[in-house]
Order: C-alpha cells, then sequence, then structure tokens
C-alpha cells in the first residue's frame, strides 16, 4: 500500500523545501510532487475567471431548464415527469 503525506510549507532562501514526517522511514525511495499556489506562481495573464466574466451570451432566461427541448427541438418536448409530448402547429 502506498502512504500519502500532504504538508504544507514555504520555499525558503535556498530555493528548497523541507518535509518532516516520522511515518518515513530513513533510506527509504520517495517520489514528491510539488503544487505552487496559484498566488505565488508567475501569472502571464488574467485567470480564466477573469478573462470570461464580462462575457455575454444571448439566451433565454430559462434556457437551462429547457436546455433538452432547445437541443432537441425537433424530436418534441420532454415533460419534468420525463414522458415526451409533440409540437403541433
Amino acid at each position: 500500500m502506498t502512504l500519502a503525506l500532504r504538508s504544507r510549507t514555504v520555499v525558503n532562501e535556498d530555493h528548497a523545501v523541507t518535509l518532516r514526517a516520522p511515518e518515513l522511514t530513513p533510506g527509504a525511495t520517495v517520489e514528491v510532487i510539488v503544487l505552487v499556489e496559484q498566488a505565488a506562481a508567475n501569472q502571464t495573464g488574467p485567470s480564466f475567471l477573469d478573462a470570461t466574466k464580462d462575457i455575454r451570451i444571448d439566451a433565454p432566461a430559462d434556457y437551462s431548464t429547457n436546455f433538452d427541448d432547445a437541443l432537441y427541438a425537433n424530436r418534441g418536448a420532454t415533460h419534468r415527469s420525463g414522458r415526451r409530448h409533440h409540437r403541433h402547429g
């Protein structure tokens, strides 16, 4: 079984991190994955959310509740009960 440890630390002035855990056996081979928090990473542009916050989509107000009807308009609408009805007209 693989042992997984999670720890938060700060990179020191030597650009290094230290992990101390009694669960680690001296001499054991381990794999280390470092995830740098977004605030500390160098960003070259706006985040996805910032870049897309002003996008406007032209859709009916009830689009999310009638999505299937819009997507499958020529198949007939679906009632909330799951039964389909056909449009006449």
